[in-house]
């Protein structure tokens, strides 16, 4: 017998300590983000550290860095592309403090996914479902404590609702940012391994459903509308016999939304305070912090200040200085405290990297829509799509983490459940 049956025969070796340590950090940091997103940013850092240690450490690992150009293409190379031009910034910002606040906030740029990919693609699967549920586990456990907050003091929460506020999540997490999250979770529910079945996805999504609804998070329920009505829209343009069902589905949700914003009163006080905040949106206007008036504003300002340096940007640490600068040429009247940023990463980069920047960043959607795994997949992008329309989620820690992390988690599912 040759040697390479002998030793076949022989069976797979036993993992080494070294291998297994490194298996159990994998697993670790996977768990230290899944909970740290909904609670903490030392989990976050801690969790992403540790998978990147899981992926350096690695001979595996190393090999996995060079197998992701070549699965991810055009996918993973536009974010190491983008923290270059982070980095060149240096020379033309003023603010390097700042500089160095963006490299560190953006660093999973350089090796987050394909972290989340390797760590996924080894991870056993009942240990895939203990990290699952526990991502749902922490974000419930914010919605749901906010929720019994809320109904303690219906009144109060009510009013807050009324005025086009938002009630104040549990343990601090920005409204918007949590609306995202319960996003990722959905998708999540729908492609990732986890305990209890189809029933138990279920019941964590419609606990889902009562806490964006009854909140009124506007961010998340807009972006999962709109994702959904854009899957149908999808569906509808690949045979024209689908047309007339795509209609029926987009009329009847269009008009469920318009009945009840003619009769739910805190939408329909929410619609009297939006038309009176666009009016304050003219030459001469007083904006305050009514929200629709100050992003247009905002969005003004933004491109008064991507003319100054089109091609580069002004310095991504530069965007807020270079914004408010604008701000008072502006016919409008305002008070410092109500100046804000653009709601929008896609403006971010334009305004920080300019053309450069921004297109390096639509060249990862570009090549993400032209990777047709299945509706998942597309949805997720779409939802992405959308949510960084309304903020600049990869302008903070939770964002980039969830978005990168969780775009690693989605494709090493996807593609395992293909191939």
């Amino acid at each position: 017998m040759c040697r390479r049956c002998s030793s076949a025969s022989e069976g797979i070796p036993k993992p080494s300590i070294a291998s297994r340590l490194l298996y159990a950090l994998s697993v670790i940091s996977s768990l230290s983000v899944a909970i740290g997103l909904s609670f903490s940013h030392s989990l976050i850092s801690i969790g992403v550290g540790g998978l990147l240690m899981s992926l350096v450490a690695d001979r595996r690992g190393r090999a996995t860095l060079r197998q992701t150009f070549c699965e991810w293409g055009g996918l993973y190379l536009p974010f190491l592309l983008l923290y270059g031009l982070h980095a060149v910034s240096w020379f033309y910002t003023t603010n390097k403090s700042q500089w160095l606040v963006e490299m560190r906030v953006k660093l999973p740029f350089l090796f987050l996914l394909p972290a989340a990919i390797l760590s996924w693609k080894r991870t056993e699967e009942p240990a895939q479902k203990f990290i699952h549920l526990s991502y749902h586990l922490s974000l419930l456990t914010v919605g749901m404590g906010t929720l019994v907050r809320f109904l303690q003091n219906f009144a109060w929460g009510l009013e807050e609702i009324r005025q086009g506020r938002y009630i104040p999540m549990l343990g601090g997490l920005s409204h918007i940012y949590y609306a995202g999250l319960v996003g990722v979770g959905l998708f999540f529910l729908w492609t990732l391994p986890l305990y209890g079945g189809k029933k138990l996805r279920l019941i964590i999504a419609g606990l889902y459903g009562v806490i964006l609804h009854t909140l009124a998070l506007r961010t998340g329920l807009g972006a999962l509308y709109g994702t959904g009505l854009a899957l149908v829209g999808l569906w509808a343009l690949r045979s024209p016999k689908r047309w007339i069902w795509a209609v029926v589905a987009i009329a009847g949700v269009g008009g469920g939304l318009v009945g009840l914003g003619l009769t739910f009163p805190p939408i329909q006080k929410r619609w009297q305070s939006l038309r009176e905040d666009l009016a304050t949106y003219k030459p001469g206007g007083y904006i305050t912090y009514a929200s629709v008036a100050r992003r247009l504003a905002a969005l003004e300002a933004s491109c008064h200040a991507f003319r100054r340096s089109p091609l580069f940007g002004v310095g991504i640490a530069d965007n807020e200085s270079a914004i408010f600068a604008q701000i008072p040429r502006l016919p409008y009247r305002w008070d410092r405290e109500t100046y804000i940023l653009p709601h929008n990463q896609f403006v971010e980069y334009a305004v920080g990297l300019g053309l450069v920047g921004v297109g390096l960043f639509v060249l990862f959607w570009v090549a993400a829509l032209w990777k047709r795994l299945d509706r998942r997949w597309e949805g997720w992008i779409i939802y992405w799509l959308l949510l960084l329309q309304v903020e600049a989620f990869l302008e903070r820690q939770v964002g980039v983490t969830a978005f990168l992390w969780g775009t690693g988690l989605l494709w090493s599912q996807l593609t395992a459940g293909k191939s």
